[in-house]
């Protein structure tokens, strides 16, 4: 389901990022400290090509998922657990909640195995169509960067 305008809108205005170690081959160049637990399954931002000269991406990347309505049913107090967004490239990225009380999330690349890529493409599909029915001003950069996503994850 499609979440409202208005909720659309909150996040928006609300939705902060910050880094966390667990998903940085080498946490120290985005200045963040080591992770140190397990987690085998872990995705890294450098194996999508996205680097630390990227960083400056990641809020308008965050915004783009959140415009989408790429986020959630399932909340933590009152907000969504998990967010989504496709880069121009077609990477997936899904950002977690990193504090429970707020809208801070931590993000990391989709694997082109994992289920949900389609789920967000599809979703992202319908952004798309809608930015183009409007004639939205970066509904070419949305349509691109859906082609690219099912292009990867096909």
């Amino acid at each position: 389901m499609t979440p409202s305008a208005a909720a659309i809108s909150d996040l928006l205005g609300r939705a902060e990022y910050e880094g966390y170690g667990k998903h940085k081959r080498n946490p120290e160049l985005w200045d963040l400290a080591a992770f140190h637990g397990y987690a085998p399954d872990r995705t890294f931002c450098e194996d999508a090509g996205f680097t630390i000269d990227d960083a400056r991406r990641i809020m308008p990347l965050l915004k783009r998922g959140i415009a989408a309505g790429l986020f959630s049913e399932q909340e933590r107090q009152e907000v969504p657990a998990k967010l989504w967004t496709i880069d121009d490239n077609g990477w997936i990225y899904e950002f977690a909640i990193t504090n429970a009380t707020k809208p801070l999330y931590h993000g990391y690349p989709v694997r082109r195995s994992d289920a949900m890529a389609r789920k967000v493409i599809d979703r992202f599909e319908e952004h798309a169509e809608r930015c183009a029915a409007a004639r939205a001003p970066n509904a070419d950069s949305i349509i691109a960067a859906l082609r690219a996503a099912q292009d990867f994850y096909s």
